[in-house]
């Protein structure tokens, strides 16, 4: 698919480089032009006017636990240890590859709708968060993680 994107205020964060207008040209999943413009005559699939406003990089966050989207606002209230130990990490333990796949899948598409587009994630089951990764379309890079919560997960349950 050929894509241009039109009267666009870009800002390509080269060091040096001011915020200029000017347009943008994707080939498949690559961009093919970044310019003041050029003779833009040919076939585009898709033709877009950014109406003046701002096209820059995505942004990339490289600190996420993204399968974590389950815990928003879940007992927030609390200081952090007694937050982790308490009430995440029991949590957590319950979890199946099946749930962190749709937690991350839902992570990702919030994501990409403030304009992340990677992450650096630091969650478990990294085979589930992978999975949704690639189903999404987004950018990841899985680090390791270790939760060491002092007990087995039949005392956790208790």
């Amino acid at each position: 698919m050929k894509i241009r994107i039109y009267n666009a205020r870009i800002l390509t964060m080269e060091d040096g480089r001011d915020m200029f207008a000017g347009e943008v040209h994707v080939e498949g999943n690559q961009i093919t032009y970044v310019g003041q413009g050029k003779d833009a005559k040919g076939a585009w699939d898709r033709e877009i006017d950014a109406e003046g406003n701002v096209l820059l990089p995505g942004f990339k966050n490289a600190h996420t636990h993204s399968a974590m989207t389950f815990l928003r606002s879940y007992a927030d209230d609390l200081p952090l240890q007694e937050w982790l130990y308490e009430r995440v990490f029991p949590m957590e333990a319950k979890l199946t590859p099946d749930d962190v796949y749709w937690c991350a899948l839902l992570a990702n598409l919030e994501y990409l709708s403030s304009g992340i587009t990677a992450n650096f994630d630091m969650y478990m089951k990294n085979e589930s968060n992978a999975k949704a990764s690639v189903d999404s379309g987004f950018r990841t890079v899985l680090c390791g993680s270790i939760n060491d919560f002092g007990g087995t997960v039949e005392e956790i349950e208790e």
